[in-house]
């Protein structure tokens, strides 16, 4: 692994540090220096993009408060929803945290015009 990574901007990356055991998230445009405790698991990354009248379904997403904070355990490990499914809209670019998927492609919503009908099997 090399030692200093430059992420690009709407780039990110997952580290491990292998002191703590856990992996983190580095957002773009920075540029990382790799510890020898750290290791890079994945990336560098392009955010997902939703642009207007478009969604994205995510696979085991974080867990968020109520105000919209990442939650984290008490070794600052994001928490994470195992088996659940989030369908998200159009959004700043967000990167995939450790454990996340996404499911499919970031795929247009399908708009009904005025005056007709979506006929549902």
């Amino acid at each position: 692994d090399p030692a200093v990574i430059r992420i690009k901007p709407y780039h990110y990356i997952h580290v491990l540090d292998n002191n703590a055991n856990v992996t983190r998230v580095e957002v773009g445009p920075q540029t990382f220096t790799r510890q020898d405790h750290q290791k890079l698991v994945a990336g560098p990354e392009s955010m997902i993009m939703i642009p207007p009248r478009h969604y994205a379904i995510i696979q085991n997403p974080v867990d968020r408060s109520s105000d919209g904070k990442i939650l984290t355990d008490k070794l600052n490990q994001i928490k994470i929803r195992h088996g659940d499914e989030e369908i998200r809209f159009e959004q700043e670019p967000f990167p995939l945290y450790p454990g996340e998927k996404l499911y499919g492609k970031v795929s247009p919503l399908q708009v009904v015009a005025p005056n007709t009908a979506l006929k549902l099997r």
